[in-house]
């Protein structure tokens, strides 16, 4: 199998790869470095106040570029769709996802 980058965004991480397996099949991947944004949002969790100076805005999560796609692909959950809202607040309210929330509270 041969891989080949096909992009990098140093700013997010999100590195995109086209694969071939020799025999005609290929595949897009996209990986992407998170561990700079998982260590903000410890940061965040264990020192930050959530809320803006206004107090009327609060941030709860940075989440990955690759975490959004992988809800998409895999849960069916659109991220930039207002509709699929309570979806994306029961996945950040949930334990697994955890390691996304920059503060204590539940959305």
């Amino acid at each position: 199998m041969t891989q080949r980058l096909l992009g990098f965004d140093p700013a997010t991480g999100l590195a995109q790869w086209w694969l071939e397996d020799g025999e005609g099949a290929w595949a897009q991947k996209s990986s992407q470095v998170v561990e700079p944004l998982l260590d903000l949002n410890r940061e965040a969790a264990n020192h930050c106040d959530p809320y803006n100076a206004a107090r009327d805005v609060r941030m709860v999560a940075r989440i990955p570029l690759i975490v959004i796609a992988k809800w998409r692909n895999e849960l069916g959950v659109d991220y930039w769709n207002p509709d699929h809202q309570d979806k994306v607040d029961a996945l950040l309210n949930d334990p697994d996802w955890r390691w996304l929330r920059t503060d204590g509270g539940q959305v």
